[in-house]
């Protein structure tokens, strides 16, 4: 207060002072009022020195009062102090220094020799003096203090002086009263500096609203409203007038649902019934036209009520949502449209058919599969592709009726629904047209591309039936479509749905079939032509599934490839049959197919490594058979790999050869061990002329490359005889035994002959039981 230069506390210091200059006349009134009353008193023999004394209180008044009138004129009336020094305070508490000193002569020399009425008069006097003045001073704490103590160290001198034991008491009374005096002065100080601060953050925080709020109509894309109870705007912003497009109404028209009624009246009734109701509303949405477009607002509002909680009127904001309401509407477009082809996407599908289905609508949905896209993409771009995909998308909208849904799923897979109006069989009719719609070729880019397509078509009669059902009946027919050579349609049928879910057990147990032990090993011997004894055996996979039974590997093989689980399923044959290469199988030749998937692992031969380590194996009595398709997509991969296995000292052997189109340049670029002869030349080999020429020029092709040949499938004598006519090495097939366990395997191997002729071991092998008969 009195020395902090702090600029909130200088305020407070100007608050205090402006108090006590308004008190300013007052006291010096009573002060004059004061020094009269003494005069009046002593009126019969007024001592020089009051008279003196009296000359100096009013020299001290004058002073006081010049320096309130110079201020208090110079403001033109009024006291206009904003903040204060401490300077300004210490001079204030000075002059109240000066004040008390001067009346501090009538208690300590007027008083003593005092008849008894002017003694009462005299302290009643001193009395009010000092509390009123005392208070009168709370604004400044130290002048307060200052003029309290020296008013009643005069009085206590006074009464000491007056030599009257009565007064002891008074005195007293005195030094428990005045105190009290002070402390009360205190606590009015500090309760008025409390308000002053209040009253000064109340003034701090206003502005910076009303900052706030200027800058808020200037800048913000909301803008503020009030109305009294008629709806009359009590004030009109320009921010306000621009949302509402005011432009073309007079400026008397202030009643803002009229202003909306003219707009759009029924934006006008819903302000209408939120304001009716009496109650605060919050995003109200209105709509009026603006430059041949919509404009999107939303309004708050709350009643404002005076002192008694009497309803004035409302006020709150109006904001403009447009870009807010078209960025949704655009989301909700990108979220049911598909953004490539601009037709509907699978979440749009989905409400269709649930909507459709949930009303027992009869009609077909059709899932349609561009063939071999993914070869256009690759080969021709993404460029090709994605415009081969809109001109599909158009021909198919041709196809179809106004109410029926054409939806992108995703990639090159598209999916129509479509009711039926006069008979069921209009979903085979879609699917016809939509094969015929692309049987004219595409010209993009300079390219002309054939494209056909596979459609499955599920077929609703009315029936409630759960969308995902539905749609995977529609997938169950799409890929029997494909199955059945792709570029044709398949409608669902029960016996599709029964291997579907065949299909599905399958995959999901043989994810299954590892862990629990469900696979084993068959073995089919390889047999020495020249010599008629067993050679070799191939390792071929058996399944037992525990409530389908044996399940044909021609079945679950492609099921696995499909799922990702032919690595762990070859890499299970690998283990397994280098476990027995090492125990009951030692001596003979052991051959175990490879997929293309595990030869794309660079880790392979490693691998393959390990296991001849762990094993303690011969190398060259492991022989691992692949297929022309490993050559497929990498070709030099898979050579790296071939001529990793090789440096291992590990057989290849190439199976199925003849069947491929390019058999004889991998023969160019990597040595085979072995060529296994496909089964359809041996069938052939009796029934057509130059089947025996072409198996004969393999094995002149093979002996030239110092290759052995394998004839697979050979199942009758005659079959054998031709093989061994034309010069192959060895011979696998039924006519030695089909794929039995290894238990099996043994004890043929241990009864076996090399001494009996081929036709007499057949027909031992025709007496006996035969385990696991099934392709491989």
């Amino acid at each position: 207060m009195y020395s902090s230069l702090d600029r909130d506390m200088a305020g407070v210091r100007g608050a205090h002072l402006n108090e006590l200059l308004r008190q300013t006349p007052f006291a010096a009134a009573a002060n004059v009022a004061g020094a009269a009353l003494l005069l009046w008193a002593f009126r019969e023999a007024v001592p020089i020195g009051l008279w003196i004394w009296s000359g100096v209180l009013m020299v001290v008044i004058g002073l006081a009062m010049w320096g309130w009138f110079k201020r208090f004129h110079g403001h033109g009336g009024k006291v206009a102090r904003t903040s204060a020094s401490p300077r300004a305070v210490h001079r204030s508490t000075w002059h109240a220094v000066v004040l008390a000193s001067t009346w501090a002569y009538v208690p300590t020399v007027v008083f003593p020799s005092a008849s008894g009425e002017q003694q009462f008069l005299v302290g009643t006097l001193v009395t009010g003096m000092l509390g009123a003045g005392t208070f009168l001073l709370s604004a400044l704490p130290l002048a307060s203090i200052a003029y309290a103590t020296i008013f009643s160290v005069a009085s206590f001198f006074g009464l000491w002086m007056a030599h009257k034991p009565m007064y002891l008491g008074v005195i007293g009374l005195l030094v428990f009263y005045s105190p009290m005096v002070v402390i009360g002065a205190l606590f009015a100080w500090r309760k008025s500096t409390a308000l002053i601060q209040s009253r000064s953050e109340a003034v701090r925080q206003e502005r910076v609203v009303t900052v706030l709020l200027q800058d808020f109509e200037l800048h913000a894309d909301e803008a503020l409203w009030e109305t009294d109870l008629r709806g009359e705007l009590s004030h009109l912003s320009a921010r306000l007038a621009q949302l509402l497009d005011m432009s073309d109404v007079g400026s008397t028209d202030t009643n803002l649902v009229g202003i909306l009624a003219r707009a759009n009246p029924q934006a006008a009734e819903v302000l209408e019934r939120a304001l009716h109701s009496g109650r605060a509303f919050r995003d109200v949405t209105l709509s009026i036209p603006h430059g041949g477009a919509q404009r999107h607002l939303v309004i708050h509002g709350n009643r404002f009520a005076d002192g008694d909680g009497k309803t004035l009127g409302w006020r709150g904001v109006l904001a403009d949502v447009t870009d807010k309401v078209e960025s949704q509407k655009r989301l909700h477009q990108l979220a049911h449209t598909d953004a490539l082809t601009g037709l509907a996407n699978r979440v749009t599908l989905l409400d269709r058919l649930s909507e459709s289905l949930t009303e027992g609508a009869r009609g077909a949905l059709l899932t349609v599969d561009i063939d071999h896209f993914k070869t256009i993409n690759d080969s021709l771009g993404h460029k090709v592709g994605d415009d081969l995909l809109r001109a599909v998308s158009e021909r198919f909208m041709a196809c179809v009726r106004g109410s029926d849904l054409v939806a992108r799923l995703g990639g090159d897979e598209f999916a129509i629904w479509t009711h039926h109006r006069r008979q069921d069989g209009e979903g085979e009719a879609l699917a016809r047209r939509v094969l015929e719609s692309l049987a004219e070729p595409f010209m993009l880019h300079g390219q002309v591309l054939h494209v056909r397509a596979s459609v499955g078509v599920a077929v609703c009669t009315g029936q409630r039936i759960p969308v995902e059902d539905f749609m995977v009946q529609s997938d169950t027919a799409l890929y029997a479509a494909k199955n059945a050579g792709r570029g044709q349609y398949a409608v669902y049928s029960y016996e599709m749905g029964e291997r579907s879910r065949r299909r599905t057990v399958i995959e999901e147990g043989l994810s299954r079939a590892l862990q629990n032990s469900e696979l084993d090993l068959h073995w089919q011997p390889k047999v020495n032509i020249a010599s008629w004894a067993i050679d070799g055996a191939e390792a071929l996979m058996r399944w037992t599934h525990p409530v389908l039974g044996s399940v044909s590997p021609a079945e679950f093989i492609p099921v696995a490839e499909q799922c990702g689980l032919i690595p762990a399923l070859g890499n299970w044959a690998l283990r397994n049959a280098c476990q027995a290469l090492c125990g009951p199988l030692a001596g003979l030749t052991v051959a175990v197919n490879v997929s293309p998937l595990q030869l794309k692992d660079k880790q392979f031969s490693s691998h393959v490594s390990e296991l001849i380590w762990e094993f303690k194996l011969n190398p060259a009595q492991l022989e691992l058979e692949i297929t022309e398709s490993v050559f497929l997509d990498d070709p030099q991969g898979a050579l790296e790999q071939l001529h990793a296995l090789r440096r291992l000292g590990v057989r290849v052997a190439l199976d199925d050869f003849g069947t491929g189109y390019s058999s004889l340049a991998y023969l160019r670029q990597f040595p085979f061990d072995t060529l296994k002869i496909d089964r359809s030349f041996v069938m052939e080999l009796l029934v057509k002329k130059d089947a025996e020429a072409i198996v004969q020029m393999i094995v002149q092709l093979a002996n030239t490359l110092d290759m052995r040949t394998v004839s697979e499938g050979v199942e009758t004598p005659e079959q054998l005889e031709a093989v061994a006519r034309a010069g192959c090495h060895d011979v696998q097939g039924y006519l030695v035994s089909a794929p039995i366990s290894l238990t099996a395997f043994l004890h043929m191997r241990h009864t076996w002959s090399p001494a009996r002729s081929a036709r007499s071991n057949w027909q031992m092998l025709a007496d006996q039981p035969v385990e696991g008969n099934l392709p491989h």
